[in-house]
């Protein structure tokens, strides 16, 4: 996916409601003050959805530099990262997360259809936990479920843009009986083919059938009879 893309392509608001019934859903269940979807916007990250808790740091719209974060490493790896007690991992002591008090973590990657890296779904602790196989399962889960949503929403982009497309060469179109020009919205006459052209993604490349080349080049035997 390019750079571009990934500015443009905004997610719907019924998704951003669902992902708030995640990460809620998410710091209830684990018992957890900090449950987040971010996105990456290289070299930012931010935070999607955050969950709603008096004690969670982090608000939905927060960005940051991606630096040392336990999210970077997610990011960067595309896989699942478990932070249980970070003052006392030698690889974590000095994330900034520590500064917020939250000092474990669970987190996996979340991507776009083709691969490319969309965000992060974690769950974030202010004390020491080693989450379980059981919520690590309930994150994959979530996980997936996201990534579906955005699979969907990469269908229905690509369904309007096909139905525009599609929309476009609909109805009637006036075309002169003799030079076979056809007559746009505002009045102007143009060749079928330029109009066909601005009208789809179809283009002309242009030979002379048989009568035509009998017509008007008689003295040529452009047709093996």
């Amino acid at each position: 996916m390019n750079e571009n893309k990934v500015i443009e392509t905004q997610i719907p608001n019924y998704l951003i409601e669902k992902w708030q019934n995640i990460v809620d859903l998410l710091a209830d269940v684990l018992a957890v003050p900090s449950a987040i979807i971010t996105r990456v916007y290289p070299p930012e990250i931010e935070v999607v959805r955050s969950a709603r808790s008096s004690q969670n740091p982090y608000k939905s719209g927060d960005r940051v530099l991606m630096a040392r974060h336990y999210c970077e490493a997610v990011v960067a790896k595309k896989q699942k990262l478990q932070v249980t007690f970070a003052p006392e991992d030698p690889v974590w002591n000095t994330a900034p997360e520590i500064d917020y008090g939250m000092v474990a973590y669970l987190g996996y990657p979340i991507c776009w259809t083709n691969g490319d890296m969309f965000g992060t779904i974690c769950a974030i602790d202010n004390k020491k936990n080693d989450f379980g196989s059981r919520y690590e399962k309930m994150l994959g889960q979530f996980k997936e479920v996201i990534e579906a949503h955005l699979m969907l929403m990469e269908k229905n982009e690509a369904l309007e843009k096909a139905l525009a497309e599609v929309k476009k060469l609909r109805g009637l179109l006036p075309i002169c009986s003799f030079c076979k020009k056809i007559r746009n919205d505002k009045g102007y006459w143009s060749q079928i083919e330029d109009y066909i052209e601005e009208h789809s993604e179809a283009s002309f490349s242009h030979s002379i059938c048989r009568e035509c080349a009998k017509k008007h080049y008689p003295e040529f035997d452009l047709y093996d009879e």
